[in-house]
Order: C-alpha cells, then sequence, then structure tokens
C-alpha cells in the first residue's frame, strides 16, 4: 500500500520560501499518521488545503490549476510575501515497495496525471477530506429554508461516485466514464447540441433521436441510480448515528420523490436539478407518532446534533468511495470537532481511530484539549497495536530573519525548538530550562571530550565529572579563541546564563527584558550550531594516511605522511573560515613527487604535534628562515585519501 512520505510546500499560502532555506516547510511523515495541533494563525490549515489542492488536480484541467501559482490571477494560493518570479509549489512524496516518486504541481510543472500514470487520480478516490465548513455546509440553511443536499452533492460527492454503468452520448455512443459527475455534466450539457425544433429554435426537435434518449432514458436513469447510491447512504449513516453515535436519529433523504426533468428550452435553465431533502425522524418512546419527524433539522437541533448527523453521512459516503487497495487512501480532518461537545468528540475519535487500516490519516486541530484527548487515545491503542505509528506535531506562528511571518514545528528531539516552543507560550522557565540544556548539548559537541569533564581531585575519588555549564562556556571561549575564531558573536553567553540558565535568576519572569535576554540566548545557540565541525579520529594502528605536502628551496614536491595520534578537529568559523586545533602526530616517510624518487622511511618515527611538525619540515627543506618565512594555512597542504580536510 501506498503511503506519504513527506510534504513539501514552496511559497503556499503561509509557507513561505523554500524548503532549502525554512526546513518547515517540508514536512516529514515517514509513512506515519499525523495528528498535529497548530495555534490560530500558525498555517496548520495550510497543510490541508495543499493536500486537497494537490489532489483534486487530477479532476481539474491545466488552467485550472494554474490560477493557483499565478501571482497575477486574483484565486491564486501564492505566499503573499513571495516574489512574483520565485517558485510555488506543493510536492507529495509517495513511498510504495518499489520505492518513492516524487509529484508535483507548482507553477513549472502541472502534474494533472492525465498520462497512463494514475497515482494520484487513485489516491483522491480513495480519498477524503472533511474539515468544519465543509461539514456546516450540509446543514447551513435559513430557518425558512429546507435542507437541500444536491448542490453539496453536486460539489463534493458525486466525482467520487461510480454508477457503474456508462451513458449515451448524443451520437449514440458509450461514455468511457461511468463517474456520476460525469453522468450529471453530459445531462446538463446535452440540451445545447441537441437537433433545434424547426418552428422555434429554441427549443429541441422532441421526435429527434438524442431527445428521445436524453428524455426516457438517460436522465431517468440518472435518477434511478442516485436513488440507489441514495439509499445505500442511508442505511450506512443510520446505522452511524445508532451504534456509534448512540443517537436516537434516523436521516431520510426523501429519496421516492426526488426527480429530474428537461423543460425542452436549449440553453441556460433547461434541467431541473434534483431536490434531495434532508429530514430527521426522532425515535423517542415519549414522543408521539406526529411529531416523530423533522422536516426541518437545522431549526431544532443543536449544532453539536447536526455536526453529528453530517459526520454520519460523510463516513457512510466514505465507505462508497472509489477504493484501489494498493493505492494511498488519505484522511484528511481539519477542525473536524469544533462544535461537538466531549461526549461526541470522544466518539468520533474512536471511529476515526479504526480506520487506521484503511488510510493515512491527518488530524489537524487547533484546540489544545482534543490534541491532548487524542493523543492520549493513540497513544494507548499503541501499547496494544503499534503497527500503524503515528507523529505527534505542533506548530506555530513564527518570522523570519526578515520579519516576514511562517510556520514553525518544532521538532521533539531538539532542545532549541523545545525553547522556542515554551517562548512562544509565555512558559519561560520551561524556555530557559531547554536553552541550558541545549548550550550544554552544542558544548559537549564541540569541545574535545577532554575539555568537556574535570579531573576529580579528592583522593578518594577517582575518575572525572563532566563539566557544568559556567566550565564548558569558560573552556569554549579558551578553545574557539585558541583556534584563533571569531568570538564576538558569542561575547554574551556567559551573561545569559547567569540570567537565564540559573534556576535561582527566575525572579523577574514576565518582564520583556526577560523574554529578549531568552531571544538573545537563542541566537547565540543558534550560532554555535551553525558552526561546522569535521573530526578525523586518532589512528593508534597507523592505518589512516596523511599527506603533508609542501615545497623547497628548489621548487621541488615534496609529500610527508604521517598518521595522528590524537583527534584532528576542524571548525567552520561563521565567517567561513576553517580553524584547526594542533593534534599529536607521526611522521613516518616523506616522497620527492616532483622527481619521482622512492620513498624514504625514517629510521624512527618522528613525533609531534602538527605545527611542530610543520615548522620542522619547513628547516629541513630551507624554506623557513624566520618564523613565519613561506608558512601556508596547514589546512591547506594536508589530504587525506587524496582529497583536502576540508571536502565533504
Amino acid at each position: 500500500m501506498q503511503r506519504i512520505q513527506s510534504i513539501t510546500l514552496r511559497n503556499f499560502k503561509f509557507f513561505y520560501g523554500l524548503e532549502t532555506e525554512q526546513k518547515q516547510n517540508k514536512i516529514d511523515l515517514n509513512q506515519n499518521n499525523l495528528l498535529l495541533y497548530g495555534e490560530n494563525g500558525s498555517g496548520k490549515s495550510s497543510i490541508y488545503w495543499a493536500l486537497y489542492t494537490f489532489l483534486q488536480s487530477c479532476l481539474k484541467t491545466d488552467v485550472q490549476i494554474k490560477k493557483y501559482f499565478d501571482p497575477t490571477d486574483s484565486q491564486n494560493l501564492r505566499n503573499r510575501f513571495s516574489s512574483d518570479t520565485d517558485d510555488s509549489a506543493i510536492i507529495l512524496e509517495i513511498v510504495d515497495e518499489n520505492g518513492a516518486r516524487t509529484k508535483e504541481i507548482s507553477n513549472r510543472k502541472l502534474e494533472t496525471n492525465k498520462t497512463t500514470d494514475t497515482t494520484v487520480d487513485k489516491i483522491i478516490a480513495g480519498s477524503d477530506f472533511i474539515n468544519y465548513k465543509f461539514l456546516s455546509k450540509l446543514y447551513d440553511f435559513r430557518n425558512s429554508e429546507e435542507i437541500d443536499l444536491f448542490d453539496w452533492l453536486e460539489r463534493e460527492v458525486l466525482m467520487f461516485v461510480d454508477f457503474e454503468e456508462s451513458y449515451t452520448d448524443n451520437q449514440g455512443n458509450l461514455s468511457t466514464s461511468t463517474l456520476a459527475s460525469d453522468w450529471w455534466s453530459f445531462i446538463c450539457e446535452a440540451p445545447n447540441s441537441l437537433t433545434p425544433n424547426k418552428k422555434n429554435k429554441n427549443t429541441a426537435k422532441r421526435d429527434s433521436p438524442e431527445y428521445l434518449a436524453l428524455v426516457n432514458t438517460t436522465l431517468p436513469k440518472f435518477i434511478e441510480l442516485l436513488k440507489t447510491f441514495l439509499t445505500k447512504i442511508t442505511i450506512k449513516t443510520n446505522q452511524y448515528l445508532k451504534e456509534d453515535f448512540d443517537e436516537s436519529f434516523k436521516v431520510d433523504f426523501g429519496i421516492s420523490s426526488i426527480k429530474s426533468n428537461y423543460n425542452n428550452w436549449i440553453g441556460k435553465g433547461n434541467i431541473s436539478r434534483p431536490i434531495i431533502p434532508l429530514k430527521v425522524t426522532f425515535d423517542h418512546d415519549s414522543l408521539e407518532s406526529y411529531k416523530k419527524e423533522i422536516g426541518k433539522p437545522h431549526t431544532f437541533l443543536n449544532e453539536a446534533r447536526l455536526t453529528a448527523i453530517a459526520l454520519a453521512i460523510r463516513l457512510a459516503m466514505l465507505e462508497e468511495r472509489l477504493y484501489d487497495e494498493n493505492s494511498a487512501s488519505l484522511l484528511v480532518l481539519d477542525d473536524l470537532l469544533l462544535s461537538l461537545d466531549m461526549s461526541h468528540r470522544d466518539k468520533v475519535l474512536d471511529i476515526i481511530l479504526k480506520k487506521v487500516d484503511e488510510y493515512q490519516i491527518f488530524i489537524l486541530t487547533h484546540d489544545r484539549a482534543f490534541y491532548s484527548l487524542c493523543k492520549r487515545r493513540i497513544e494507548n491503542n499503541a501499547r496494544i497495536d503499534d503497527t500503524f505509528k503515528w507523529d505527534f506535531k505542533e506548530m506555530y506562528q513564527d518570522t523570519t530573519d526578515k520579519g516576514i511571518p511562517c510556520p514553525f514545528i518544532p521538532e521533539k528531539k531538539s532542545y532549541i525548538d523545545l525553547a522556542k516552543k515554551y517562548l512562544k507560550e509565555f512558559d519561560y522557565p520551561a524556555s530557559a530550562n531547554y536553552i541550558r540544556k541545549e548550550s550544554e548539548r552544542v558544548l559537549k559537541y564541540i569541545l574535545p571530550e577532554s575539555r568537556t569533564v574535570k579531573i576529580k581531585e579528592s583522593d578518594d575519588d577517582e575518575g572525572s565529572v563532566t563539566l557544568n555549564l559556567d566550565g564548558l562556556i569558560n573552556n569554549f571561549t579558551k578553545y574557539f579563541r585558541d583556534l584563533g575564531g571569531d568570538l564576538s558573536p558569542f561575547q554574551k553567553f556567559k551573561e545569559h546564563k547567569d540570567l537565564l540558565m540559573n534556576p535561582l535568576s527566575h525572579d523577574n519572569i514576565s518582564s520583556p527584558i526577560y523574554k529578549q535576554e531568552i531571544l538573545s540566548a537563542i541566537k547565540i545557540i543558534e550560532s554555535l550550531n551553525s558552526l561546522e565541525l569535521k573530526l578525523y579520529e586518532s589512528d593508534l594502528v597507523n592505518t589512516n594516511t596523511f599527506i603533508l605536502s609542501e615545497i623547497d628551496s628548489e621548487g621541488k614536491n615534496w609529500a610527508y605522511t604521517f598518521y595522528l595520534k590524537d583527534n584532528l578537529r576542524l571548525i567552520k568559523d561563521l565567517n567561513g573560515t576553517w580553524l584547526i586545533n594542533n593534534p599529536h602526530c607521526q611522521f613516518i616517510s616523506r616522497q620527492n613527487t616532483t622527481d619521482a624518487l622512492p620513498l624514504e622511511t625514517f629510521p624512527s618515527p618522528h613525533n609531534a604535534k602538527l605545527n611542530a611538525g610543520y615548522t620542522t619540515i619547513r628547516h629541513v627543506l630551507g624554506i623557513r628562515i624566520g618564523e613565519a618565512d613561506n608558512k601556508k594555512n596547514i589546512i591547506d597542504i594536508i589530504t587525506k585519501d587524496g582529497e583536502p580536510l576540508t571536502t565533504n
């Protein structure tokens, strides 16, 4: 079965920029289901509409899709802060047993899959998108109106209903499609191509074969097949209401009275649209029989029960969708349960989670209480069956360095992301705590291990202990300065430690100054994380050869072979300069490569620190007169396996 591996949004709705610059723009799912909490304004619904827009693309023409990415079109969905020349795209990475494939719709590429590749067609056929707005449309009528569901069916459902029968067009040919939406589209357009009446060309010739086929066969057959579909939906909807929602309601679509006619006029308004009412029977013992039928349920039932009925209808229709068991099937739910009380939410959640073996489920919500309820239920279920994994993510509103609004999705394993998360929730002590954790982590990563521990001084204690944060900061400052690094981006590190990361300093956590200190500390830590580190480990058994190349006073090239006896560490400064430490090395041989002379092995290895060894080599080659004469940047003249040290 196919699964979605990742979703990438480039300059689409709230998602600004490219995924290479804004890491939040690529949402890795690892084929898991997703439960996402997003605060209002964080871009949560942009994910919903990206999936919806992408999968609906296979039902639209290229022109209809292009408008979403065209900056000159009033219906475009591009990020408002993006330049008109920037890429705007929705990209899905789809995985199955044959590997991963990437599907994209964008201003550059309209992959509507109208070729032999039916991947997206099959996914949308077996998927559904449900949000509160869609559910409310089923009962969003005035008190004076009766509910009519046909407009909603035409817009949201008919393209997924397979009548499993072809219609006959005006030329007598059988259609290649059996979808209800194509039946209805043909019926609406057919009168425009009927043979006109000679006396009144605004009307159709009633005895023409195509007229008789439309009126006597196609239109009645459409109504018959529609009634058959609605009969199935009625049964399943009422099962959901009784068995899953524990409601005493039954729905009725007035199936026996559904009809549609052709009024003989050629042109607009010639087909009378079917009317599909939504009536509800309240099966309660205390009600007299004539009071049980509710003709206008939207005027009697509260919103929670109306939403439950609407959801039962959608779930019933979902079971009637086209389905390919080898294709991905998505169930995408965005703030689905806003108007439900907790008892209804609990029931709906059970229904949804039962479908985990049929669908890859995306549950998006801005309701923190529901997120917690859902997460707890999923985790409890996982103790029983962990076949289908879940990703839990949270989304907040953030800004880029230029102040442009963008999403922020903290990684649960990232201390710095958690610090940002709690900062946005105004939990400053928690944010400061994670800043401290990240500070300790990144400093232990950058520093040599020997500079992260302290040798115990007591005669009773042996071994070493990890340095506290104060000691780590002091050692980093000295170590980075000795390497020749620029310390100016980190000069307030110790000050922030004293103010923020000392648990006893949290006596003024509500002040704006405290928040600014947190932001400043986060910036310093992000700078530390931007330092690129390369490590070559010590080699006690002389298996990893390094070559130092230099030119003698006569212009001859020499290659000196050595092995590491300490770790060799390279750090790329924020300005792009590579810094190198000074490890112990063992020099064992040299060769004149200009004249291709035989390798000269030293009678005994020359053990020295790297810089001292290089000084000796310059002296032997006759190019060292003063301390700095002819001295090169040692990083540029050392190679391993023929590659420079800084090669990735």
